[in-house]
C-alpha cells in the first residue's frame, strides 16, 4: 500500500508540474476592418504580463492564436498585412537575417480562413522552434529561435494594428468575460478540418512525387506550381518575378527611400511622434460599401491565382518600403490644437495606395477613432505626405497598397 501512494504521489506532482507549465492566456483583440469583424488575437504565455518586454521572453513557451469571426478571410490579405506590421516594428538587421525564414512563413498560407478557423503559432523554449498549425493541422515549422519574437512584436511592438489591440493582447490575464466567451465558442467545423486533411494529404503526394524515380526514369516530373504554395505579396496588385537584391531596389527608387531602408533607420522602431497643430482640409475618402467590399475580395481572389514566385530579396525589399512608406507619412502627422485641448485620443488606420510614381490613387478608412478631428488629421497627413518615394522600378508595380496605423496620444 504504501508503494501505491508514493507512485501515486509522483503522479500528481508531474500532473501539477505539467499544468503550471501551460502557456496561460495572457490577452485578447477583436480586429476590426470597415467596421466588420475579422478575428479575435490571443497571446499565451507561460507568465502572465501587462508589458510587452515581458512578453518578448525568449525563454518561455508562448502561443499566438487566430480564431476567424470572418465568413470568408483571403489569407494573402491576412498575411500581406501582418508582414507589413513586422517590417515597421523590427530592425532592419532583423528582416535582412530573416527574410529566407519569412518566405517559409509565408508560403504556410493560402486560399481562404473561414469562420472558427484556428490558427496557432506556438514557440517551444527549450529548442526554439516555432511551429504553425490550423486546426490542430501542422503547416510547417521554423527553426530560428528569434522568430518568434519577430511575429510578436508585429502585435505588441511601438506602431501595433491600433493602442486598443496592444492593450488587449497586454491584459495580463484580465480579459473581458464576453469577449473571452466568443472567442471560446470560435471552433472550425468537423467539415472544415476533414477538407484541410485531404489538402495537406493531396500537397504531400504531389511533393512526393516531384522525386525523381530511381527505376523509372520515363517518368516525367510534375510541375510544383501544382502544388499550390502560392507565396505573398505586400500589395494588392499582382506582381511579377525580380532577381535583384533587396536593398539595391530600394535604393534605386529614391535616396530617401535608401536612407530609410538602412538598418540604423530601422533599427529603433520607434513609435509615432505626435507634434504640432494641423489647419489642412480633411483628404476626401474613397466611398466604401458592401458591394465595393465584395468586389474587393473577388480581386483578391483572382490576384491569388496570377501571384507570381517571391524571392527573400523581393520579400525584404516590400517589407522595406513599406516601412519608408509609413516611416515618410509620419513625419507629416500633426496633433491638432484642437483634439489636444479636449483631450482627445485614438487610432486611425487608412488604406492608401499610390501609383507607380507616389501619387496617391486612394485612401479608404479601415478603422477611424471615435473624433472626427483625429480622422480628419490622419487624411490630411497622407496628402501632406504626398508624393511619396516611387515604387521601385524593379518591384514591377503599377500600383502599390499599404495599410497606415496611426496612433494619437497625449503625454501622461
Amino acid at each position: 500500500m504504501k508503494s501505491i501512494k508514493i507512485v501515486f504521489s509522483l503522479w500528481v506532482f508531474s500532473f501539477a508540474v505539467t499544468v503550471s507549465a501551460a502557456p496561460l492566456l495572457n490577452g485578447l483583440a477583436l480586429e476590426q476592418q470597415f467596421n466588420k469583424e475579422l478575428y479575435i488575437a490571443a497571446i499565451y504565455s507561460e507568465n502572465l504580463s501587462n508589458d510587452s518586454a515581458g512578453l518578448l521572453n525568449s525563454d518561455i513557451p508562448r502561443r499566438l492564436e487566430v480564431r476567424v469571426l470572418a465568413n470568408s478571410l483571403p489569407a494573402r490579405r491576412f498575411r500581406n498585412q501582418w508582414m507589413e506590421s513586422i517590417a515597421i516594428n523590427n530592425s532592419g538587421n532583423t528582416l535582412s537575417s530573416q527574410a529566407e525564414t519569412m518566405v517559409t512563413f509565408a508560403n504556410l498560407f493560402k486560399g481562404r480562413l473561414h469562420r472558427g478557423d484556428q490558427l496557432a503559432i506556438d514557440f517551444a523554449a527549450d529548442t526554439g522552434i516555432t511551429t504553425v498549425s490550423l486546426n490542430g493541422i501542422t503547416l510547417g515549422e521554423i527553426a530560428d529561435p528569434a522568430f518568434f519574437n519577430t511575429l510578436m512584436r508585429a502585435w505588441i511592438g511601438p506602431v501595433p494594428p491600433s493602442t486598443d489591440f496592444r492593450d488587449g493582447l497586454l491584459a495580463a490575464g484580465d480579459i473581458p468575460a464576453a469577449l473571452r466567451t466568443s472567442f471560446e465558442a470560435l471552433e472550425p467545423t468537423s467539415e472544415r478540418i476533414a477538407e484541410l486533411q485531404l489538402k495537406q494529404i493531396g500537397q504531400e503526394e504531389a511533393l512526393a512525387a516531384t522525386q525523381t524515380p530511381e527505376k523509372d526514369e520515363e517518368l516525367s516530373k510534375p510541375n510544383l506550381v501544382d502544388v499550390d504554395l502560392a507565396p505573398p505579396t505586400m500589395t494588392l496588385s499582382p506582381a511579377v518575378p525580380a532577381t535583384s537584391e533587396a536593398l539595391e531596389i530600394v535604393a534605386e527608387s529614391t535616396q530617401q527611400a535608401a536612407q530609410a531602408a538602412s538598418a540604423n533607420s530601422l533599427a529603433e522602431g520607434e513609435p509615432l511622434e505626435q507634434q504640432g497643430n494641423s489647419n489642412s482640409e480633411p483628404t476626401k475618402l474613397a466611398a466604401i460599401s458592401p458591394g465595393n467590399a465584395a468586389a474587393a475580395e473577388i480581386d483578391e481572389e483572382f490576384e491569388e491565382e496570377e501571384e507570381a514566385p517571391l524571392t527573400a530579396g523581393m520579400i525584404l525589399a516590400r517589407q522595406i518600403y513599406a516601412s519608408t512608406l509609413l516611416r515618410h507619412t509620419y513625419n507629416h502627422i500633426r496633433y491638432p490644437k484642437r483634439a489636444q485641448e479636449r483631450g482627445q485620443e485614438g487610432s486611425v488606420r487608412l488604406n492608401v495606395v499610390i501609383n507607380s510614381r507616389g501619387e496617391v490613387q486612394e485612401i479608404l478608412a479601415v478603422q477611424e477613432s471615435r473624433f472626427g478631428t483625429l480622422n480628419r488629421e490622419a487624411q490630411a497627413a497622407v496628402k501632406r505626405a504626398a508624393p511619396y518615394p516611387a515604387v521601385p522600378s524593379q518591384l514591377g508595380e503599377e500600383t502599390f497598397s499599404f495599410s497606415l496605423p496611426i496612433t494619437f496620444n497625449l503625454p501622461d
